[in-house]
């Protein structure tokens, strides 16, 4: 029984950080799909940057500078990261950068106001 509840818990709060909160969403099925091969595998990680940009964006009423402003920097993030390392098999090392771009959005939200 210990064994259950604990597994039940480990999964309770394994989605939440590492699927939402470390863009365990946007790498997994890139990882599946492209088999972590360069270029694809960054594009579709940037699209999935890109997804949360824009919803924190839309959610929050930024206008359209902040969220592009926001995009730029978050892809120019993505690069430089790529750039000292791969990001394959590893959720990890994108989940920093997915991390950042939303921690970004939310003061840039909050600063804006």
């Amino acid at each position: 029984m210990n064994g259950r509840l604990r597994d039940i818990l480990i999964i309770l709060v394994a989605i939440p950080v590492l699927g939402l909160l470390m863009g365990g969403v946007y790498s997994a099925p890139p990882m599946r799909a492209t088999n972590c091969r360069e270029p694809w595998y960054t594009l579709l990680l940037g699209v999935g940057l890109s997804i949360t940009v824009l919803a924190i964006g839309f959610a929050s009423q930024l206008e359209w500078f902040w969220i592009a402003g926001a995009w730029i920097c978050s892809c120019v993030l993505l690069l430089v990261r790529r750039s000292f390392g791969k990001l394959d098999h590893n959720l990890e090392r994108f989940g920093l950068i997915h991390v950042f771009a939303m921690t970004g959005m939310i003061l840039l939200a909050c600063l804006t106001r």
